[in-house]
Formats: C-alpha cells, sequence, structure tokens
C-alpha cells in the first residue's frame, strides 16, 4: 500500500458543468462553420450565375437603366 493518495479527485461541479459548456460550444461552432460554408457555397453560385448573364448582354440590348449595367 502507498503511503501517499496519489489517485485523482473526483471532478467538482464547476468542473463538470465547464466540460458540458465546452462540449455545446464546439458543437455549435461546428453548426456554424458547416452553415456558413453552405452560404459561401450559395454566394458563389450566384456570383457566377451573375457573370454569366452579364456575358449574354448584347450591346445592341435597349439600356432603360444606365445604373443597372454599370
Amino acid at each position: 500500500m502507498k503511503e501517499i493518495d496519489d489517485t485523482d479527485p473526483p471532478k467538482s461541479e464547476s468542473e463538470q458543468m465547464f466540460e458540458h459548456v465546452s462540449a455545446a460550444v464546439d458543437e455549435l461552432n461546428r453548426q456554424l462553420t458547416a452553415q456558413l460554408q453552405g452560404l459561401g457555397e450559395q454566394i458563389n453560385d450566384l456570383e457566377l450565375r451573375i457573370a454569366n448573364l452579364e456575358t449574354q448582354r448584347t450591346p445592341e440590348m435597349e439600356n432603360d437603366d444606365p445604373e443597372w449595367f454599370s
């Protein structure tokens, strides 16, 4: 038998709460990262659509609103 007890003491309530909150924050971070990635892909798709529409425009097209094509 050891003279000194070197076993780890049980975790306190605040340590358990910290681990719980930390796990919840990690999960929220993962979800937000996934949502941001999805939004970034949507933005890229929209930028491509806009670029394609701009290339389809011809100089002969009637320009009722000059700010639209600037």
